[in-house]
């Protein structure tokens, strides 16, 4: 009796298994509807199909790249327009940048509530003044302790709690833009005697040398750059190299700053730095500099 309903059992399974495949085969092959077709989709299709003639394709300025022809990272002399007219554009170009950074300044509100009257531009320049008629020493502090004390407390010293409110805080909310600003800024106040400045507000080559060499041979410089983000460590770094070279070319190395040792270090730190736009334009300018000063070793 086991055997045969053993049996049994077996011969039910192999009808079910067999009822489910020939149901499935109908279901797949032969009952299915087909899907119902978007009118909009099926009005496609029943269109005539319009073949577009294939053109070459036409290279594109992007924003980014446009502004980066604007950037002049490491300017030489032959580069600045000498035509009366085009140098005068130049000049305009620049200056506008400045006071159109300065009023998109004023519509941001973290701006708006640092009081500043709806005129960053008028505080920057005063900043500008103030940290241009009491500059830092680049130099000595191994010689005069004092030196190291006021280097170390300049800012404060120099500038209103408001004023230091204010870098700080574009520094934080500007971070996206910040290679592209401190490239405009870098242009602006190099400009020096070649673009009027009635308002005598760019920082002559003897203060922009003495803050760079501050920023980079002093303990009170190093140490409030190693306070803020990487990224704003190195392009002040690098920009101060910049300065301080040209001061140097032009015999107006006072202090006798010696940059060589400081490119190395910071060539590797901004090659390993892959955020940078234009991280390749600052280690060929640093590549240059650092020639020029081994070649006469």
């Amino acid at each position: 009796m086991k055997n045969w309903a053993k049996g049994h059992i077996w011969w039910w399974l192999m009808v079910i298994v067999a009822i489910a495949g020939v149901s499935y085969f109908i279901y797949t092959q032969v009952g299915r509807e087909k899907p119902e077709q978007p009118k909009a989709l099926e009005d496609k299709q029943a269109a005539p199909v319009v073949t577009k003639p294939v053109l070459p394709e036409q290279p594109t300025v992007t924003e980014a790249e446009e502004e980066r022809r604007g950037i002049a990272l490491l300017p030489k002399e032959e580069e600045f327009p000498t035509e009366p007219s085009l140098k005068e554009a130049y000049c305009e170009k620049a200056e506008k940048e400045i006071v159109e950074f300065f009023y998109y300044l004023d519509q941001k509100q973290y701006v708006r509530r640092l009081d500043t009257n709806g005129n960053s531009y008028a505080r920057f320049k005063k900043i500008l003044q103030r940290s241009s008629a009491r500059p830092p020493v680049p130099a000595g502090e191994g010689t005069d302790p004092k030196i190291i004390v006021k280097n170390l407390y300049h800012f404060f010293r120099v500038l209103g709690r408001k004023d230091i409110s204010l870098i700080r805080k574009v520094i934080a909310n500007e971070r996206d833009s910040m290679e592209y600003n401190l490239a405009m800024f870098y242009k602006w106040i190099t400009l020096d005697e070649r673009c009027p400045d009635p308002e005598r507000v760019r920082p002559s080559m003897k203060v922009r040398y003495q803050y760079a060499g501050f920023f980079l041979n002093t303990i009170g410089g190093r140490a409030y750059l190693f306070r803020r983000t990487q990224g704003l460590r190195l392009l002040a770094g690098y920009y101060c190299v910049l300065i301080a070279h040209e001061a140097d070319k032009k015999g107006e190395n006072r202090y006798g700053i010696d940059l060589l040792p400081h490119i190395a270090p910071l060539k590797v730190e901004i090659s390993r730095y892959p955020e940078f736009e234009f991280q390749q334009d600052y280690i060929e300018a640093l590549n240059r500099i650092e020639n020029y000063y081994s070649q006469r070793r």
